[in-house]
């Protein structure tokens, strides 16, 4: 306790969490820190005596949040959302609060049967079959809480396997289950996420990553292929996970062509929806689920995109048995009268002891109201439309795959180093985080609108940082030199030498340096922000007669620019002895590109250009790039068709104003 007309230390911290995510918008996203930065600001030891609150507290700013990435930021673009909410964080309270151990429905019944009945709820929600509800007379089924999509996987992945070996001991009841194991084989698409092939190392099951068609998809005809090409290897094919929305590009296996091959060759199709899942609580996403009646199980993630903060991951199973035959143990410590009649959920995982995760899902479900929760996926699917417009607008740019709710993939046109480049420059600032992946050997950018708080303004302030930052840099490596046309949009007139003004005008973007006063403890008024105006800066449209003059402005063979080769972790993780990897799901286990470039010498720069790129690139661009036309901008001051969406963010059923946290203080 303290004295009186002080605050206790727990309204401190949820004054302090509230002023923080009421001004999260406003940090820096990235922290500009190295390895081991805390080293030198804690003890070599812990404290002997107790530490005052106040100290405590005050090294909350001092020491975590100069480290801290803001994933609760609207510049947040990195991976897949992580969201969390008030009624989210109010119910985690309580079950903290409770701190019960339900492994067992003795353990703590409430815990037990809340999970039940909401993740029945949840299954509903979502248009899932009968099969994967606890409450229904034709289902031996039903849906468990898990930490992580990872974990569901594997745990999909040993129920088949043990299935499978199990009906393989029948006809060869000698053989060892080792050696039964060897010949097990598991597929899944090469744009699967990293978890399908680790599941399989802890598992020691073969796993095969299969081609996607033009549209990073899993097809039927792939898939009985390989299993037949398997089957005369003497392997026996077990499991199938197919992919939801892919990491890479959000892109969506053959539900209807491969649920039929699994079903008539006996095989486990297990469906990762870790982010997309959240997507079908709207009937018009629901058809990338034709097919899902042949599941047999399905996962996915209330911990990305429906604001239900980690760890939450929903994984249905169509026949319950097959857990318990896996993962059954019953010592008699644990059991209890109930034992058999009621659900005990340590049968349905890897650990024992689980969290009562229920109370933050049923909070939320019961806060926000299945309407309001179909209206926030709505607002951040439309928010990426309107960035992909805005990205289409710009032909420095292209969007070279499809894309699907709230995730749109880009790269500037031309050698993957500029695309490599431009992320680079973009991470250093601090000022958005965004990570790369490769599509067809083409490095790109991956951009999803993460927070329930993302505004149009939000968009427009990112999208202006990384088309000036992109501006920068093919001026400073091609002499594509950018004029103002007197509405605003930066036309580039001619192939120059860099100038001065072209190299600074990025980093003009960034007002007081990217830098932040130390929030006070003290609520404060969020502060309005400057609207930032989507100013363009782009080339002519195509000429008749020649290709896309981007092809033409980015030689690879331009003298002192070496080919580019993918740097670093990224060509690491492509090569494996020599021989190029497909990649999958680049997003979630590469490291994020960080540091800052070199500040480019405007001298230097100029004298480079002047006595090596000039004369290569004017002999080979088309006359009409070199001087161009007025007639050939009116594709400029064309607007793609941009979707109207709510302004403000989506807010659950307590009746909030604008911002949720005002009413809650």
């Amino acid at each position: 306790t303290q004295s009186a007309g002080l605050p206790l230390p727990g309204k401190e911290m949820v004054d302090y969490i509230c002023q923080y995510l009421s001004n999260v918008r406003e940090r820096r996203v990235i922290p500009d820190v190295q390895p081991g930065y805390m080293r030198a600001q804690l003890p070599d030891s812990a404290p002997m005596d107790p530490d005052s609150w106040d100290n405590i507290f005050g090294d909350i700013e001092k020491i975590i949040m100069p480290g801290v990435v803001h994933w609760q930021s609207p510049h947040m673009h990195a991976y897949f959302p992580a969201l969390t909410s008030w009624p989210s964080l109010l119910g985690d309270m309580l079950a903290d609060a409770i701190n019960c151990l339900g492994f067992t429905w003795a353990s703590s019944p409430a815990c037990t049967e809340l999970e039940m009945n909401v993740m029945d709820w949840l299954a509903k929600m979502l248009g899932l079959p009968d099969k994967f509800l606890h409450h229904h007379p034709d289902s031996v089924g039903g849906g468990v809480l898990q930490s992580t999509v990872s974990e569901s996987t594997l745990v999909a992945l040993l129920a088949a396997r043990k299935n499978r070996i199990l009906e393989m001991k029948l006809s060869e009841p000698d053989t060892d289950e080792s050696s039964l194991n060897s010949r097990l084989v598991a597929y899944a698409s090469d744009q699967a996420h990293s978890s399908v092939e680790k599941a399989g190392l802890i598992s020691l099951v073969k796993v095969k990553f299969l081609p996607v068609d033009e549209n990073f998809s899993l097809r039927g005809e792939t898939l009985k292929k390989a299993v037949a090409e398997d089957r005369k290897k003497g392997l026996v094919p077990v499991f199938v996970c197919a992919t939801l929305g892919t990491t890479g590009v959000c892109a969506f296996d053959n539900l209807s062509e491969l649920g039929p091959i699994c079903d008539a060759e006996g095989l486990w199709l297990h469906i990762d929806a870790a982010y997309a899942g959240t997507a079908f609580v709207c009937p018009e996403f629901r058809l990338f689920l034709d097919g899902i009646e042949y599941a047999d199980s399905f996962t996915f993630n209330p911990s990305k995109w429906m604001m239900v903060h980690f760890d939450c991951t929903g994984f249905w199973v169509k026949d319950k048995y097959k857990l318990h035959q896996t993962f059954s143990v019953n010592p008699v410590y644990l059991r209890h009268p109930n034992s058999g009649a009621a659900v005990d959920f340590m049968h349905w995982q890897i650990p024992l002891s689980r969290r009562f995760r229920s109370l933050k899902l049923w909070f939320v479900i019961r806060s926000f109201g299945v309407k309001k929760l179909q209206a926030h996926v709505r607002h951040g699917t439309e928010t990426a439309k309107f960035f992909e417009s805005l990205v289409k607008s710009d032909p420095l740019f292209e969007i070279p795959a499809k894309r699907h709710l709230g995730l749109v993939v880009f790269r500037l046109k031309g050698p993957n180093w500029l695309t490599e480049k431009l992320l680079k420059e973009l991470s250093s600032s601090g000022r958005l985080f965004l990570i790369p992946a490769t599509v067809h050997d083409k490095f790109i950018i991956r951009f999803t609108v993460t927070s329930q708080f993302t505004t149009r303004e939000d968009i427009l302030q990112d999208w202006n940082i990384i088309q000036h930052t992109a501006a920068q840099i093919v001026s400073q490596n091609y002499g594509l030199h950018c004029i103002n046309s007197g509405d605003g949009a930066r036309i580039p007139n001619m192939i120059v030498k860099p100038s001065s003004d072209a190299i600074s005008s990025a980093s003009q973007l960034y007002l007081d340096g990217g830098k932040y006063k130390t929030p006070s403890r003290k609520i404060v008024v969020q502060p309005k922000k400057l609207a930032a105006s989507p100013s363009t800066c782009v080339i002519s449209q195509q000429m008749k007669g020649q290709g896309d003059p981007l092809d033409d402005c980015f030689p690879e063979d331009v003298r002192g620019v070496t080919k580019h080769k993918l740097t670093s972790f990224l060509f690491s993780y492509l090569s494996v002895q020599g021989k190029k990897k497909t990649a999958r799901s680049l997003s979630c286990n590469s490291v994020p590109v960080t540091g800052g470039l070199e500040q480019c010498n405007p001298k230097a720069a100029a004298t480079d250009m002047e006595s090596h790129a000039n004369a290569r690139i004017l002999s080979r661009l088309p006359e009409e790039v070199m001087m161009l036309k007025k007639s050939a901008f009116k594709k400029l001051i064309k607007f793609y068709s941009v979707p109207s969406f709510p302004e403000c963010s989506i807010q659950c059923g307590l009746q909030l104003p604008c911002c949720p946290l005002q009413a809650i203080v």
